[in-house]
């Protein structure tokens, strides 16, 4: 058994045969911003802030969707039953990251705009964004979402930018899945199989022969 590395701007693919998973790595290096009268960050926070980002990612995107392989390579022949998970994981790095993450306190229940710059490898966050937050309530139901997820979401390929084809956030009206109010793209935390359709074209990349599919 053996494990199939890619990396690429972007991120870190290692697909472990062993287990019959795929980890998904991204290293995040981050710029500890503070807004007007904030209080100077410390270690502790900045160490809670990145548990509670990595732990929500995990939780929200990690083993969520499973993918199948066929193809005529060895690899794909001997797993064609088998059904490989897919995690994710962030690393805090001071250098050789995949990620500049500019994260600003700002005061506990307030609102800032927060986004993620595909082309120059840029997330912008903020300490709220770790808390889940009511987005959107239509008719009866209440949409609530953890938007450090949802703009990790861009990061792992839900941008425009990332390839020909692919998807960005789909609450925007002119979105082909904006009628979808609970996908993690739109106002919810929910994941679906279109959410990883980057990270499978990076998939098909590393074992010659072998497509991965769900």
């Amino acid at each position: 058994m053996s494990n199939y590395n890619r990396s690429t701007l972007h991120m870190d693919i290692t697909i472990d045969d062993t287990n019959k998973t795929i980890l998904v790595k991204q290293k995040w290096k981050y710029n500890w911003m503070l807004s007007t009268n904030s209080s100077p960050w410390t270690y502790l926070e900045k160490k809670a802030f990145h548990h509670k980002a990595d732990s929500l990612i995990w939780s929200i995107w990690g083993g969520q969707l499973k993918v199948n392989t066929r193809g005529t390579s060895a690899f794909a022949k001997a797993n064609t039953r088998q059904s490989y998970s897919i995690n994710f994981d962030l690393e805090w790095v001071l250098s050789n990251e995949h990620w500049n993450v500019n994260v600003t306190k700002i005061p506990i229940g307030s609102f800032a705009s927060s986004n993620v710059s595909w082309n120059s490898r840029i997330i912008n966050l903020d300490t709220e964004d770790i808390l889940s937050r009511k987005v959107r309530t239509v008719g009866t139901v209440d949409y609530f979402q953890h938007p450090v997820a949802h703009e990790f979401g861009h990061a792992v390929g839900n941008s425009i930018f990332a390839n020909t084809g692919m998807h960005g956030d789909e609450y925007k009206s002119s979105s082909t899945f904006f009628a979808d109010k609970a996908s993690i793209m739109n106002w919810g935390d929910s994941i679906r199989d279109r959410h990883i359709d980057y990270l499978l074209s990076e998939l098909n990349l590393i074992i010659p022969n072998t497509t991965f599919h769900i």
